[in-house]
């Protein structure tokens, strides 16, 4: 017998019925709103890594394009190529970083659910 059947059946008044309706609703929102931001996080990493996956193509092949031709001394295109390549470096290391704390955050997140939905007797 379900709670709201055995609540009823001790004589309690009947707003208690209405009330267990109201808080088992509310759960079964709750519990569609918690698996709707699921999906949403799962495509929201996927669509993360394929973007970061773009990003590192690209830096390869700048990487393979700058390398690809040695810097002489006083060469001005050399200097440029030597520019490009320190500063396609420090970018990548701020790309690196920053995909490193999206991630961090993503899973803290995915923790915090499953803690909400064990706390709450959702699953």
């Amino acid at each position: 017998m379900d709670v709201q059947g055995e609540v009823l059946q001790t004589g309690a008044p009947a707003w208690y019925g209405d009330l267990l309706r109201e808080v088992d609703d509310r759960t079964r929102h709750l519990q569609a709103e918690v698996a709707e931001l699921r999906t949403e996080l799962a495509a929201a990493r996927a669509e993360l890594g394929e973007d970061v996956a773009a990003v590192q193509t690209e830096v390869e092949g700048v990487r393979r394009a700058v390398n690809a031709r040695p810097v002489d001394s006083g060469d001005e295109d050399g200097d440029l190529r030597l520019d490009m390549v320190e500063g396609f470096a420090a970018v990548r290391a701020e790309l690196a970083h920053e995909f490193g704390s999206v991630r961090s955050e993503m899973l803290d997140l995915g923790i915090k659910l499953d803690r909400l939905l064990n706390r709450d007797g959702c699953r």
